[in-house]
Parts: structure tokens; sequence; C-alpha cells
């Protein structure tokens, strides 16, 4: 009935994108999500996204997240905007997106912009200015060789910032910033920044995001690392404060995914082996931290909506094949913790779609 009641009402909203233009075509967010990830790749392949949405329609899922600012720092679809024109950014892998998200909409599902935030492999060759610097000056890249965006650099908030209204303007539902962080590798010698510096500087950056957004009125969610609810050591690591930022987002996506906890961590040898009692563990911790900010639940604070492994992490020693029933066991671990939205992250896009029936 939810899901009948929602593709009517995005219909409605397709209609209103041909009559009025995408900028009137927001869709109002489901109580429920429960969505997958759609790389912009298979998003821009026809044949591709037809069968996603055919078997979408077979199942509970109501939501997609595609990305538009992607891992390799393009903008996959044109946004019709002077400053990601000036700064050449574009590599257009979904000719029509405005012509996608309709589509998506007339079959009831909720669309999410996936914008990767500060972690950029390109930007440094039309804006080196823009990225981290070393402490001796040298343009910093992590150990897998990628630079990183700077949160405290005011051109580089805008620019996140027009990307974001670029979404909204092509028909997007919401906008989700993903490694809105600093890398895991830097040190505090290596940039004169400690944990207080990093943590103050993405929570200004999403302060701002967020009050600039609700005049466009694009819903805000982040994509947070899980292990910072419950480690002070990570929080500084990446400038991740959950408590914190759960007062200036929409919605807040921990990635709480069995894999990503170390070993007896938990209270699980291998947390990658128990995809029920890793969330359900996760959940809980979460739920004692937001209090933190928020112990009688009277103030605005994002709403949980965690994003759940649909991967098999082989690269462990100890690990699990993650199929239907891991992924229907996280659910309900989601479920039994009081949430109802969800997020399952496969990079190869390729779900088992059973386990949402």
């Amino acid at each position: 009935m939810k899901k009948a009641i929602r593709k009517t009402l995005l219909l409605f909203i397709s209609a209103a994108t041909l009559l009025f233009g995408p900028e009137t075509a927001f869709a109002e967010e489901t109580d429920e999500i429960h969505g997958i990830y759609v790389s912009a790749f298979v998003a821009g392949t026809k044949s591709m996204m037809d069968d996603i949405i055919t078997s979408i329609d077979k199942t509970n899922i109501n939501a997609v997240v595609i990305d538009v600012k992607n891992d390799d720092g393009n903008v996959v679809f044109d946004m019709d905007s002077e400053l990601i024109d000036e700064l050449g950014v574009e590599n257009i892998l979904v000719k029509d997106m405005p012509g996608l998200l309709n589509e998506l909409h007339s079959h009831g599902i909720y669309v999410i912009a996936r914008c990767v935030a500060f972690r950029d492999p390109f930007i440094d060759e039309v804006k080196p200015e823009w990225v981290i610097h070393s402490a001796s000056g040298e343009i910093y890249a992590d150990a897998k060789g990628f630079t990183w965006m700077d949160p405290t650099n005011e051109d580089v908030k805008a620019y996140l910032i027009e990307v974001a209204k670029g979404c909204k303007k092509a028909g997007f539902d919401e906008v989700q910033y993903d490694y809105v962080r600093y890398g895991t590798g830097i040190q505090e010698e290596d940039i004169n920044l400690n944990g207080y510096g990093r943590r103050h500087a993405i929570l200004k950056f999403v302060k701002e995001a967020s009050a600039s957004l609700k005049k466009e009125h694009i819903p805000l969610s982040l994509d947070v690392f899980g292990t910072i609810i419950n480690s002070k050591i990570d929080r500084d690591i990446v400038g991740q404060e959950y408590s914190q930022l759960s007062m200036y987002a929409d919605y807040l996506s921990p990635m709480i995914y069995p894999s990503h906890y170390y070993d007896n961590t938990l209270g699980l040898d291998h947390p990658d082996l128990y995809p029920y009692e890793a969330i359900d563990a996760a959940m809980k911790l979460s739920d004692t931290e937001l209090k933190v900010v928020n112990p009688k639940g009277t103030r605005n604070q994002a709403s949980v909506r965690p994003w759940l492994q649909g991967f098999t992490a082989s690269y462990l020693k100890h690990y699990k094949n993650y199929g239907a029933e891991e992924i229907k066991a996280q659910i309900k671990a989601v479920n039994d913790n009081g949430v109802s939205s969800w997020i399952i992250w496969n990079p190869s896009c390729k779900y088992p779609w059973e386990a949402f029936k």
C-alpha cells in the first residue's frame, strides 16, 4: 500500500517536472527508506538500469543512491552550472539525468544523489590551492595516492554546495555527502592539525552546508564511519563527531558493515561472521551516542539510516559470504532496534533480490 501511494505521489511529481521544470519536482521522503547503491556507470547504461527497475518493482526497495560527484572527482551529468563548467570536472556518464529521475519517480522510487565530498583525486589538477597541503608545503596525498580537498577552504565549500544545488535542479530528492571527512592516514604532524581541529572543520562545513541547503529545500544526509560511534581515536583521525553531526543533517548514514570492525570489537571475535549481532551492537551504540546531545529526544536530530553490507569481504582472514540471508539478518537487526530505514552497499551493484521480497 505504501509503495502504491508513493508511486502515485511521484507520478504527480514527474508530471510537475514536465509542466514547471525539475526545480519543482522534489518529493517528500517516505517514512521508510529501503535503498540500494547504483553507480553512475550502471545508472547511465539503459539495459542495466531497466533490469534494476524491473527487479525493484518486485521488492520492497523504494530508493536508490546514485553517484553524482563520484570517487574519481567527476560530476557525472551536465549540471548547467558556470562554476562546474569553469572547473572542467564533468565526465558525462548519465546523458539524461532528469529523464532517468522521472523514470525512477514514475516507479515510486526515491532518488538520493551521492556526492563524494573531500576526497578528490582530480581537483588538484585545476585548483591545487583547494587541496590539503603538508606542513612542508607540498600537496598531501594519502597512501592510495588520493588528494583531499581542504574542508576549511571557502571555495571548496561553495563548490560542494553548488553540486548539491545542481542535484536539486535535475530532480533528485536528497543530497548525500560521502567522504565528508579527512583521510584515515593523515597524522597531526603531516598537516599541523590535531583531532579537535579536524572535528571542528568538518562540523563547521556541515553547519554551513546544512543552512544553505535548507534555504533551497534540499534534504541533507551524511555518510560517516561506523567506528566513530564508539571510538574517540577514529573521530579525531577523520574529523567526524557522530553526535554533533546528527544535529545538523536530516539523515545520518553510519557505514556499519560488519567487515569494517576489527576482530574482538562489538563483543565479537570476528564481526564479519555475525551479520545480525554486529549490526545489533552497532545500532545500540548509535542510540546511546545520539542521546549524548539529545537525552530527552526533544531537539531536532538526524534520523539514522545505516549503510548495510551487501558484499563479501573476501580480503579478510575470517569472512562470510554475504547473500540474501546475511542481508536479511542485518535488516532484522536494524528493525529490532526501532529503525526502519537502511541502504545496501555493493560496489558491483549486484543484489540478491530475494532478500527484499
